[in-house]
């Protein structure tokens, strides 16, 4: 059974990984993208074959939609990333005289949580992972209880290639993405009805402002 208590351990370790430093390597990074890729690779057949048990899908639409869709974005990125990465210079305008040139530095968010739906189990969770393993982050990926074969599957994937205190998978229902929202990652990626959008939006302002007045207080 799935606990806050266990929610938050994952993140603390979650945290203090990102805070040595590791995951700001882009050798790192791209490292990372490559063990995803072999993966990917490695647990094809599974995920066909979850994705046919799930929702019916055959494994020609599972390749072209699911895990060639994945492969395709990680060579990408992968190719991209360095140069994605450098900062950026910029002019900053009249306005900000005597500062007339502006540095823009790419800095991860920290520690991500991916929230995927039922209908696209790994191109809205793998496909999601990608661009926070390039941005230099932690993640943790609340699977769709929907989805269960494919959930399996995930989890087995991520399991074998990443440690929990970089990325971990964690299944459940509504009750349990709930918790999730409630233990305060850096950033959100959501995809799902915009009924359930607005919730995570609602959870996720919320914990901000509580946050927020709280360091104001103890100021």
């Amino acid at each position: 059974m799935i606990t806050q208590a266990y929610i938050n351990d994952i993140l603390d370790q979650q945290k203090k990984f990102f805070k040595t430093g590791k995951t700001l390597d882009l050798s790192f990074r791209i490292r990372q993208l490559k063990r995803l890729k072999s993966a990917v690779i490695q647990y094809e057949d599974e995920i066909k074959n979850a994705l046919s048990k799930d929702l019916g899908r055959h494994g020609a639409e599972a390749y072209f939609c699911d895990i060639g869709t994945i492969i395709l974005e990680i060579n990408e990125t992968i190719e991209g990333l360095r140069k994605w990465a450098k900062p950026e210079t910029h002019f900053s305008g009249l306005t900000c005289f005597p500062s007339i040139i502006t540095k823009v530095y790419k800095m991860p968010y920290g520690n991500t949580l991916i929230i995927s739906p039922f209908n696209f189990p790994f191109t809205l969770s793998l496909g999601v992972l990608i661009p926070a393993i390039a941005g230099g982050n932690t993640a943790v990926i609340k699977a769709s209880s929907k989805s269960s074969y494919s959930t399996q599957v995930l989890k087995k994937v991520v399991t074998a290639f990443f440690p929990t205190k970089y990325v971990a998978v964690i299944d459940g229902g509504h009750d349990v993405a709930d918790m999730c929202l409630e233990a305060g990652f850096d950033k959100i990626f959501y995809t799902g009805s915009p009924k359930v959008g607005k919730h995570v939006m609602e959870m996720a302002s919320m914990l901000t402002s509580y946050l927020f007045n709280s360091r104001r207080h103890f100021r």
